[in-house]
């Protein structure tokens, strides 16, 4: 069979009625055997980019490793493994998984006897039986397909990777896929991919109909406990809450761990209790996830009503991933950002790229309408300076003892509102805005 038949076959076994405009694109390329990177956005079907074109090149006679696909998480790489497992089956392609929390002393008895076609994997355990033990052929594959790779780099996993990629033939393709194109990856463009070719696929308006983008100001608020309260008067299917840290994440887990519905899910996390805390939330077990974008990338779950993003993540494009995760298949989505005034520049550049951003407040258990952005921070800042020179009179005008007196700061408050509002009556007269009172 050519590879166009073959490519048609596995969308006849996967009931595919037509392929994403990033499948069509890859899989196009794929026939000029170049180095390839793609930038594309959460949900345009990139896993079976890569993956048909790896079954469709195959060389069934050899029992060699052939290709080599590495992910940032091992949710991710098992999520990847899922969807080759049909393809596996069905034309006995040896495909091997290899993360932490598996059986290492199982993989390494067959890997004593033979290699799989395919190796996908995290990039510590791939390390491991590569270098560690000497066992997984690295320097015959042909191909390697990195998924996720700002992440990647992004987790600091570089050293590992440059120890597993010095074992690599010189002529070894590599497909890498990203939602950014980080100084990182250039750097290592530039030092592994001869002439790589582009694809920039991200989605032109970050506005889709079916997803409402709410940004809920914390200025003056304890985050842990609006947080709180969103969770207590939404009624999400599942809902990602995003942090970019995990020790946010961990701290979030100390603060909310009476509330049964909600799961938290982070890097170091014990690998039994990862796994189970994965099983329990495929079956509907919680209705919120705490984690941060690296974790959550390889969360392979469908229904997700709503995201919050607890803190903004530093990348645009990592707004796009993690917001992308609902509004799928037609169905309304709703994120919501809590932001300060510090993200103001954020905040116009999102607006820049065309997303149409909702400033709300949150009173009465209610998402509720709020002033734009701009007014409340006139506002805010107006007010501010108006403050700072009522106290600067009063203190000017007025000598405090060294000795406190008594219901001082509820006096000075007072008068200090008293001076506020002269002040403000001044630049009122000043500018005309009211009349003068008449003389008796």
């Amino acid at each position: 069979m050519s590879y166009d038949e073959l490519i048609k076959e596995y969308m006849e076994l996967l009931n595919f009625s037509e392929l994403t405009e990033v499948q069509k694109c890859v899989i196009e390329k794929e026939k000029q055997n170049k180095n390839l990177v793609v930038q594309s956005v959460t949900g345009t079907g990139k896993t079976y980019a890569y993956l048909f074109p790896i079954f469709a090149s195959l060389d069934y006679d050899s029992h060699d490793l052939q290709y080599l696909i590495l992910a940032p998480t091992r949710e991710l790489a098992r999520q990847i493994y899922a969807m080759a497992k049909p393809l596996s089956i069905k034309y006995s392609v040896d495909t091997r998984l290899y993360v932490g929390g598996d059986d290492v002393s199982k993989a390494l008895k067959r890997l004593e006897t033979s290699n799989p076609q395919i190796a996908i994997g995290t990039i510590g355990r791939i390390k491991k039986f590569a270098i560690d033990n000497k066992l997984l052929n690295v320097f015959k594959v042909k191909k390697i397909v990195m998924d996720e790779a700002d992440m990647l780099m992004d987790s600091g996993f570089l050293p590992l990777i440059d120890e597993v990629l010095s074992l690599v033939k010189e002529d070894t393709r590599f497909e890498v896929y990203s939602a950014t194109i980080t100084e990182e990856l250039d750097h290592f463009f530039k030092k592994y991919l001869s002439s790589p070719e582009f694809l920039i696929l991200n989605r032109k308006d970050l506005t889709p109909l079916n997803i409402s983008h709410y940004f809920l100001k914390t200025k003056y608020r304890d985050k842990v406990e609006l947080l709180k309260e969103i969770i207590s008067s939404i009624n999400p299917y599942l809902c990602l809450i995003y942090c970019n840290t995990q020790e946010t994440v961990k701290a979030l887990s100390q603060e909310l761990k009476d509330d049964k519905r909600i799961c938290f899910i982070y890097g170091d996390m014990d690998s039994k209790l990862r796994q189970k805390t994965m099983r329990d939330l495929r079956n509907l077990k919680y209705t919120y996830v705490i984690s941060t974008d690296i974790t959550a990338r390889g969360i392979d779950i469908t229904g997700v009503s709503h995201i919050i993003n607890y803190e903004l993540p530093k990348d645009i494009e990592f707004y796009v991933h993690r917001t992308g995760r609902t509004g799928r298949m037609l169905k309304d989505g709703i994120s919501i950002s809590f932001y300060d005034a510090d993200d103001d520049s954020y905040l116009d550049r999102l607006e820049e790229k065309g997303l149409s951003c909702e400033y709300k407040d949150f009173k009465n258990g209610e998402i509720v309408e709020s002033k734009a952005r701009y007014e409340r921070e006139r506002k805010d800042f107006y007010n501010s300076k108006i403050n700072k020179e009522a106290e600067k009179t009063l203190r000017h005008h007025k000598t405090i003892s060294k000795k406190v007196k008594p219901n001082y700061k509820k006096k000075f408050e007072i008068e200090r509102r008293e001076t506020k509002k002269k002040i403000i009556e001044k630049r009122l007269y000043a500018k005309g805005g009211k009349k003068k009172a008449k003389k008796k």
